[in-house]
């Protein structure tokens, strides 16, 4: 638990950020090219980017984030990446998953949604 709130030292986070990186170089364009939504790769972006990014976000809490309050930071970090984890699993398993939600960014609204 120690390791995940100060996320941003030791060897095995830091291994952990470099391997998450190269998934998701790999995940996101593979999930992009497909066109259905595959359930293997989006349980795999629903781990990769919130864990990547909690990493991330924990460098950002010891640059700028003031000594005496970064403890509570990185608690409210590890909420926020908890909430994230649970949220995207959810989407994946009871919604229609990462991959189509994000491509219906992009869509055109159909005309008859049109107001």
């Amino acid at each position: 638990m120690a390791s995940m709130l100060a996320a941003d030292r030791g060897a095995l986070m830091m291994r952990t950020y470099h391997a998450s990186g190269i998934a998701l170089a790999g995940l996101v364009p593979t999930a992009m090219v497909l066109p259905l939504s595959v359930l293997p790769i989006d349980l795999a972006l629903g781990v990769a980017l919130p864990l990547h990014s909690h990493i991330a976000l924990n460098f950002v809490v010891s640059d700028y984030v003031p000594t005496k309050i970064a403890p509570v930071a990185r608690a409210g970090l590890l909420g926020v990446t908890a909430l994230t984890l649970f949220g995207l699993f959810t989407l994946n398993t009871k919604g229609e998953g990462i991959t189509k939600t994000v491509k219906r960014l992009w869509k055109a609204p159909s005309s008859s949604s049109k107001v």
